[in-house]
């Protein structure tokens, strides 16, 4: 979304977050820890539709601005991104603004006689988190306490089509091993199996 007019001004404030230290004979003193999330914040006048004006020759007027979006829809949509969190990305043109932000809070005030709102609009930087560990994390139960679980058996649904030869090749890495399905589960015949039948695999 573009905004209509320019604002006369845009502020942009920034800042270092301080930990404050009383020391004995020595005083106060400040240590920076980090730097404070920059808003960016500006007031400017969004135009309603009325200002879109014909003459009597079917011409608009040189004095009245070309509006694209209903201040209302306008409204509704800083609305959107209030309530639904949505990080976007604001780009003011001839300034080295250019971040993604969150919509923080905006003001819409009615004024005239022509459907304009003064809107007062403040973002704040979407500053990613990042948790960086210099070693793996240890877990909590030492794995010398902790009984070794017993490997359940894998198992497979015979499906339409399926062969002994094409499963074994598939779960177990060489087709030559379809005897030992055949064996570990009782079937005279490896030509012959059933569709849904439930066969057990032997360990790779």
């Amino acid at each position: 979304m573009t905004f209509p007019m320019l604002p006369e001004s845009i502020t942009v404030e920034c800042g270092t977050r301080f930990q404050n230290y009383d020391i004995m004979n020595v005083g106060e003193i400040m240590l920076p820890l980090g730097e404070e999330l920059t808003r960016f914040s500006w007031k400017c006048k969004i135009p309603g539709q009325k200002r879109q004006t014909k003459n009597n020759l079917g011409l608009f007027l040189n004095t009245f601005i070309v509006v694209e979006k209903d201040p209302k829809a306008m409204e509704e949509w800083f609305s959107y991104l209030r309530n639904s969190n949505i990080k976007c990305r604001l780009l003011i043109t001839e300034t080295p603004v250019n971040h993604n932000v969150y919509l923080e809070n905006y003001k819409m005030t009615y004024s005239g006689g022509y459907g304009d709102y003064e809107c007062d609009i403040s973002f704040i930087h979407a500053k990613e988190l990042k948790v960086l560990t210099e070693e793996p994390l240890k877990p909590l139960i030492s794995s010398e306490n902790v009984r070794p679980s017993k490997k359940a058996e894998s198992s497979y649904v015979i499906k339409k089509g399926d062969t002994l030869w094409g499963i074994a090749q598939k779960y177990l890495g060489k087709g030559s091993r379809y005897s030992e399905i055949a064996k570990l589960n009782g079937i005279l015949n490896p030509n012959i199996i059933k569709t849904g039948q439930i066969i057990q695999l032997p360990e790779k």
